[in-house]
């Protein structure tokens, strides 16, 4: 149960402490607010805006048919993969193509209420260049017919009047500038980037779902209109290169199968030429039913053969091309029939890969860690597809022994015939071959140039981008309201900084967790009122209030009755022990109590001024000798409180003290007065203070919030220590005070605490 209490008790304290660190620091911390807004205001004011435009395009994920002729299987252009065709449409070859239709190049600006404004198509003139790209210009505009052109940078500067459609070159730039309309302002620069390094820019492509064949298109510009056709010249210019691609492969075709058939055709005149001839020579008409079924045995393995025979040649080719790793972004595995489907998978693969790297390589180097994996993959995928190549390879040359001893066989069969037949059935089957492969090209042929002519794109765009009509970032009210959040963070944090890199002592728990002398009084802060004493001044005030407690605390912190002397004193000057001094004895006059100050402090005397009265004779010239006690008590304006001032500054103000004479005074004052007050030096100065605290029956050690230092506590708990010095307590002087009265969180040993909130100070 003590235990939860104690929790409560430190949460209670740390709660308070974080609520006072805040309270003291508030104007610094609003301070910092105030900077921190206006700073992300300022920086989201001058942010350009960015704007985003999106366009949707269908694309034709189809799959490569496993049937068909070697031909229709040689043309077709294989399945399309998501990623690739991400790949495609963020490529810089893209890029290049949707530049031609919306200008990238030339930057055009001008200030519109002190922002940087780019004029996208509204800019009142147009430069050519052929040299200087990159360059910041600026345009002042004269009149109709002259313009001053400046450059200022590292390395030239320019600065002269020229005329319009006036060729201006030098050696660090080529440009001619044409008036299009008036100029509304008096100054404009611009940039012209080289059309050659297009940037892709902030091209995003995303699935709209994951297995969905619909793509979204998004670009981001700080110009709304030309981001809008950007992203649409960007999706003209993916569906234009896809059919130039299936053109291009139509054309291929065509050419494939022209060549072909110059060869087929010579092939075929030729054995026409030689059957004729042989018909005539041998007079052999028609070939017997044996004969013809043997030539078509014959004829079929040697088709297979051809087949098989193209098929290795293909792997061969494809073999070459993946081991010396040329040309692979376009290769395209064709005539392999159902073998090709797994081969063709891990080749897309391979160009997915390469795809990847090569945009990474654009912002990346080598050993980035996505890089390097990629590397790996490629070098993984190239090592698998050549396996599978080697195996399709021994595959085949297996089958070609199987035909080729197929057609031996059927060969010895033929040749059995008699001569002129066997002669003659050759003739034929080679005839017969040739017509057959002719046929089948021409047919290809026509079926090619209808498609080239027909050519459709299996992709289509599904909604063009519309101009965007506000901007996407910056987040304006989102960045003032971070800022002032990261301000409110910081100045709070300083705040904490400030408060634990300050070694004065502001509260009373500062000084109980140091010492164990208790606190006897809690004076607040005392507002300047020159030479009058506050008690008097204003009787009815919380610190009018204050110094009543604190004479109740003193009168039970002493156990006799009689005359008491009390000693005030501090670690340095300027903690107020002489202002606590003055309006102790007032308070001590309004309880009937006849009171006298001794102003102790030789050295830096500020009592007189209190009072206002003269100086001229005091304690110094009663202790040297030079005047009596009754010629050095001096009446003030106020009831039963009268004063010894210091006198003039002794050269030796410490053997005075010391002496013993000093004690005699104090004893026949204590015969005449009730109270007896001694404003001592401060203590962590000289020695003077510890000399008269063994006189006093009670020493007060004033201590003024946050200006004493907690090391000050280190001499309190010294006097503490020492048996000649009798009820030592501490006076917490110089409370801030709130509205309601006492600063938060004060109260002190003996048990009183107080917040009057009631008492205010009288008006005059």
């Amino acid at each position: 149960m003590n235990s939860n209490v104690n929790n409560l008790h430190e949460d209670e304290i740390d709660i308070k402490e974080i609520y006072y660190t805040i309270s003291r620091y508030k104007w610094m911390i609003i301070f910092i607010v105030l900077i921190f807004g206006l700073g992300s205001a300022y920086y989201a004011y001058f942010k350009p805006d960015i704007y985003k435009a999106t366009a949707t395009v269908e694309v034709g994920l189809g799959q490569r048919s496993s049937g068909g002729d070697i031909l229709t299987m040689a043309t077709d252009p294989g399945r399309l993969n998501p990623d690739t065709e991400k790949a495609i449409i963020t490529s810089r070859f893209l890029a290049q193509k949707a530049s031609e239709n919306v200008d990238k190049t030339h930057h055009y600006y001008t200030n519109i209420k002190f922002k940087e404004v780019e004029l996208y198509k509204k800019s009142p003139f147009r430069v050519g260049m052929n040299k200087g790209f990159g360059i910041k210009f600026v345009f002042y505009p004269i009149d109709d017919k002259f313009y001053r052109l400046v450059v200022d940078n590292a390395k030239f500067s320019f600065d002269k009047k020229l005329q319009y459609n006036q060729e201006v070159i030098n050696k660090y730039f080529h440009l001619n500038i044409t008036l299009l309309s008036k100029p509304n302002a008096s100054k404009y620069t611009f940039v012209i980037d080289n059309p050659k390094s297009i940037k892709v820019g902030s091209v995003d492509v995303q699935q709209t779902s994951k297995y969905s064949r619909i793509l979204a298109i998004s670009y981001e510009d700080n110009v709304a209109l030309r981001a809008k056709e950007y992203v649409n010249a960007l999706a003209s210019a993916y569906i234009q290169q896809s059919i130039e691609k299936k053109t291009q492969e139509a054309t291929k075709k065509l050419d494939f199968i022209d060549n072909q058939l110059k060869y087929i055709t010579q092939n075929l005149r030729s054995s026409a030429i030689k059957i004729e001839d042989f018909k005539k020579k041998s007079k052999t008409i028609s070939l017997s039913v044996k004969a013809e079924s043997i030539i078509k045995k014959i004829s079929e393995q040697d088709a297979k053969l051809s087949e098989i025979t193209m098929k290795e040649e293909i792997l061969n080719n494809l073999y070459k091309s993946v081991k010396k790793g040329r040309n692979l972004e376009s290769l395209v595995v064709v005539g392999l029939g159902n073998a090709e489907v797994s081969l063709s998978d891990m080749i897309t693969k391979l160009q997915d890969a390469i795809l990847k790297k090569r945009l990474l390589r654009e912002d990346y180097t080598e050993m980035y860690p996505e890089v390097r994996k990629l590397t790996k993959t490629i070098a993984q995928l190239k090592k698998m597809i050549i396996s599978t190549i080697k195996n399709m390879q021994r595959g085949i040359k297996e089958q070609k022994i199987l035909l080729q001893k197929e057609i031996i066989k059927q060969q010895k069969l033929l040749d059995k015939l008699p001569a002129d037949e066997r002669m003659f059935g050759q003739l034929k089957r080679k005839f017969a071959v040739n017509e057959k492969i002719y046929s089948y090209l021409l047919e290809k042929r026509s079926e090619t140039a209808i498609i080239k002519a027909s050519t459709v794109s299996k992709n289509r765009i599904i909604d063009e981008a519309l101009q965007p009509k506000s901007p996407i970032k910056p987040k304006r009210k989102l960045i003032v309201i971070v800022g002032l959040i990261l301000g409110l963070i910081v100045g709070i944090l300083i705040a904490f900084i400030r408060n634990y890199m300050d070694d004065t002592i502001k509260t009373e728990d500062d000084i109980s967790n140091l010492t164990e002398v208790p606190v006897v009084g809690l004076i607040p802060h005392i507002k300047e009122n020159a030479n009058k004493l506050n008690v008097f001044s204003s009787p009815k005030s919380s610190v009018a209030e204050s110094f009543r407690n604190l004479r109740t605390n003193l009168q039970f912190m002493v156990s006799y009755r009689g005359a008491q002397v009390i000693a005030l004193t501090s670690t340095i000057s300027g903690e107020g022990k002489t202002t606590l001094a003055v309006n102790l004895s007032a308070i001590m006059s309004m309880a009937n109590k006849k009171t006298i100050i001794l102003n102790l402090d030789m050295r830096k005397p500020t009592l007189h001024e209190k009072f206002d009265i003269p100086n001229g004779k005091g304690m110094s010239s009663l202790l040297s000798g030079n005047a009596s006690l009754k010629d050095v008590i001096q009446q003030t304006k106020y009831e039963n409180i009268d004063v010894i001032t210091s006198g003039p500054i002794p050269p030796n103000p410490s053997e005075l003290i010391q002496s013993p004479f000093m004690e005699k005074v104090l004893l026949k004052l204590k015969e005449v007065y009730d109270v007896v007050i001694l404003d001592t030096p401060p203590i962590g100065l000289v020695t003077d203070a510890r000399t008269l605290m063994h006189f006093a029956d009670t020493s007060l050690y004033v201590i003024r919030i946050e200006h004493s230092k907690k090391d000050f506590i280190k001499s309190v708990n010294y006097l503490a220590s020492l048996d000649e010095i009798r009820s030592l307590g501490i006076v917490l002087n110089d409370i801030p005070m709130d509205k309601k009265g006492y600063g938060y969180g004060y109260g002190y040993g003996y048990g009183y605490g107080y917040g009057y909130g009631y008492y205010e100070d009288d008006k005059k």
